[in-house]
């Protein structure tokens, strides 16, 4: 999610393409890299087990066992997948990295005809006014920083890093903060803040304190009686993780298979060579590629795909190494971005 610059809404203009059903979405690019906490009992075995659990919960958007006993049924199975472990430590606190071997790994998902997510991830935005009875009503906001404030980051952030997507707060600078002060009762803080950015979800929320420890929520997701802090807390990581199934289930490769030719333009170098090479292996719906011609600094491809031209054109239009220029039927053009 970024803000828009007016720059960037003239550019809007020239754009000749418009998709109907249009994506976002962001390339979430440590896909197959999952950081786990280890604590004083803890042993890399039990680490490796339990990032190879977070990542099939990555890769196909529910927390399904069977799923994932389907695909490596033991420890020994799940490090079959490993490339390589490391320990860290984060903020003084011990943690692993575990990263996994993506072809492996797709191969099996394929063969056991399992859908999956790629690199393509849905960008949410959170709406969050907040009334803690203590302050005047705020929007929840990059800068804001109270207990309650970075709480919900917390949250936002463990959840994100564990399912794959990008919940995103909005940037206030003082012309933004301006103007919502000066908003009446007929004015609307969504129409202020909302146009700003490109998102592909939105969610409203306001967190109130409505007595002493005890919280609601109302908007999009709502609670049915007042709470404590703490289970309030634990209602909007659910409520969340929730909405999280359906953001991801949107943006899951099609089980079905087409023929395109995908033409990039931009191929000046053996370095551009091994850079669109890269770039297209994060195209996961990509099944088979076959080379047609290079001429002109322009290379001519066919690929089979999983999915349609719409879903794969969203894959692109997410991965930052390449940009969509133009669409038609069954042939796609693009620009190395190097």
């Amino acid at each position: 999610m970024k803000k828009i610059s007016s720059q960037s809404f003239k550019l809007l203009f020239i754009v000749v393409i418009i998709f109907s059903n249009y994506s976002f979405g962001k390339e979430f690019q440590k896909l197959f890299e999952i950081t786990t906490p280890m604590n004083q009992v803890s042993n890399v075995d039990m680490a490796i087990n339990s990032s190879f659990d977070i990542l099939i919960y990555r890769l196909t958007g529910l927390n399904n066992l069977s799923t994932i006993k389907q695909i490596a049924p033991s420890v020994k199975a799940k490090k079959e997948f490993l490339i390589s472990y490391e320990p860290i430590s984060i903020n003084d606190e011990p943690y692993l990295v575990s990263r996994f071997n993506k072809d492996s790994l797709l191969q099996k998902l394929n063969l056991l005809n399992i859908p999956i997510i790629g690199y393509n991830r849905p960008i949410i935005m959170m709406l969050v006014k907040i009334e803690d009875g203590n302050n005047s009503p705020y929007i929840l906001n990059t800068s804001s920083n109270s207990i309650l404030d970075i709480q919900i980051k917390n949250i936002l952030e463990d959840i994100s890093t564990t399912r794959g997507v990008f919940f995103e707060l909005p940037v206030f600078d003082l012309n933004d903060l301006k103007e919502l002060n000066n908003l009446t009762i007929f004015d609307s803080e969504k129409e202020v803040i909302l146009p700003n950015y490109e998102f592909d979800f939105q969610i409203n929320l306001n967190v109130a304190q409505s007595y002493i420890n005890k919280w609601s929520i109302t908007g999009d997701l709502s609670s049915q009686e007042s709470l404590s802090f703490k289970s309030t807390l634990d209602n909007l990581r659910q409520n969340l993780n929730n909405l999280t199934n359906n953001f991801l289930l949107s943006f899951q490769i099609p089980d079905t298979q087409n023929s395109i030719k995908f033409i990039v333009d931009g191929i000046n170098s053996y370095e551009n060579l091994v850079n669109i090479q890269e770039a297209m292996s994060r195209l996961m719906s990509i099944k088979s590629v076959k080379i047609n011609n290079y001429k002109d600094n322009s290379i001519s491809y066919t690929l089979l795909i999983n999915g349609d031209v719409e879903s794969f054109m969203k894959q692109i239009e997410a991965n930052p190494s390449i940009q969509l220029v133009e669409v038609n039927q069954n042939i796609i053009s693009a620009l190395l971005n190097y």
